[in-house]
């Protein structure tokens, strides 16, 4: 039977005034409940990538908290059903002024991401953050402290096993210059992927807050290549765009695919997405935050103008078990042409360029070409405005 996850990214909860806020997170707490009992649109799992705070503060994490229960009550859940991930906004940066910004050499990295020497990054820099999952979790399942990945888990949902990587990108957090010096430790993700191989899932699905050309360029290779050969579908935050694309290999298939931002203020967008996996394939069912004249979160029909129903459909083959001969890639994510991507229109029902400068950004959002304009730069990731990543 098909399985559906509601993806969530970037709520940049903060203390202060929060009507807002609060207007956007009772919409989409509204939209979720009448998605599942109107549209019988039932999420069996939420995945949440990163920024839940904005400056890493224990305040910030007891507002998540109300939130993230409203919208579990909502689509039917409980917290079994929910797997959050840290963002660069959950770091307490004043915490880390003093601890080391970043390696200089893949040995160096290897050296402290060793499992027996202690993660000052993630226990001090993190440390509301990893408190607060802790408690929010209790014993369902505990962030790993000596590693940016992990816990590994099976998650069987009806008839489908879900093997779900969570991955700490943000523990070298510490400015707006953060792009190209993130860490996640090769070691960490080598002996995370061998867990999950082990457990023999149907669907392999990797949350991660930053998109992967966003670490060092030490390790970053090493990265893509181990997440494209084990993993089916990987899930990301930060950029405040959705993007979605399949990387084609010889014998496979990995889907990235970027939230939005939940919340970056009413006046930007905000948006989130439905995503249905069934036997071969995963169907994309964007949604977005609309202020006027009601506030609700509805279909985003923007991302894919073409589409039957404005849905999008992604190939995911899930064999053979080894995948390493992967054809070129030139780093640019494309959305898909047809029901199926690889399904190609008729060349009559398409047209050669884009339909609008949103669908250029959308397309981009995922690659490894930099985005253009100030608030797309990398540089633009500070905290120094509410509309920042």
């Amino acid at each position: 039977m098909p399985v559906t996850w509601l993806h969530i990214s970037d709520l940049h909860v903060r203390t202060g005034d929060s009507y807002d806020r609060d207007v956007v997170f009772r919409a989409l707490v509204r939209s979720v409940r009448r998605f599942r009992e109107k549209e019988r649109r039932n999420p069996d799992v939420i995945f949440v990538t990163g920024d839940i705070g904005y400056s890493g503060r224990a305040d910030e994490y007891a507002i998540a908290t109300k939130f993230f229960d409203e919208l579990l009550e909502a689509a039917g859940l409980d917290r079994h059903g929910l797997f959050v991930v840290p963002g660069n906004h959950d770091v307490d940066r004043d915490a880390g002024r003093f601890e080391l910004k970043e390696f200089e050499t893949q040995s160096h990295a290897d050296d402290y991401f060793h499992p027996n020497n202690p993660k000052p990054h993630i226990t001090k820099k993190q440390a509301a953050f990893l408190q607060w999952h802790q408690d929010y979790f209790g014993k369902i399942r505990t962030m790993p402290e000596h590693t940016t990945c992990g816990p590994v888990e099976l998650v069987p949902l009806r008839e489908v096993k879900f093997g779900i990587l969570p991955i700490n990108t943000a523990l070298f957090c510490q400015s707006h210059l953060d792009y190209e010096r993130l860490l996640v430790g090769r070691r960490c993700l080598d002996t995370a992927i061998e867990e999950l191989n082990q457990l023999k899932a149907d669907l392999k699905i990797a949350l991660m807050h930053h998109p992967i050309h966003y670490l060092s360029g030490f390790e970053r290779q090493n990265i893509r290549a181990s997440l494209v050969d084990h993993l089916d579908v990987i899930l990301v935050g930060h950029l405040h765009e959705a993007g979605y694309a399949g990387v084609d290999m010889l014998t496979g298939r990995t889907l990235f695919c970027a939230a939005g931002a939940t919340y970056q203020t009413r006046e930007w967008p905000n948006r989130a997405y439905y995503a249905t996996f069934d036997r071969d394939h995963v169907t994309i069912f964007p949604i977005r935050y609309e202020d006027h004249p009601r506030e609700v979160w509805t279909l985003d029909p923007s991302l894919f103008p073409l589409e039957p129903d404005y849905e999008a459909t992604f190939a995911v083959p899930r064999e053979p078990e080894f995948r390493s001969f992967r054809t070129p890639w030139d780093g640019r994510f494309r959305i898909p042409i047809g029901a199926v991507a690889g399904e190609r229109k008729p060349k009559s029902a398409r047209s050669s360029t884009p339909k609008s400068a949103h669908e250029v950004k959308s397309v981009q959002a995922m690659g490894e070409n930099r985005l253009r304009g100030k608030r797309n730069s990398p540089k633009s990731s500070g905290r120094s405005s509410s509309k920042t990543r």
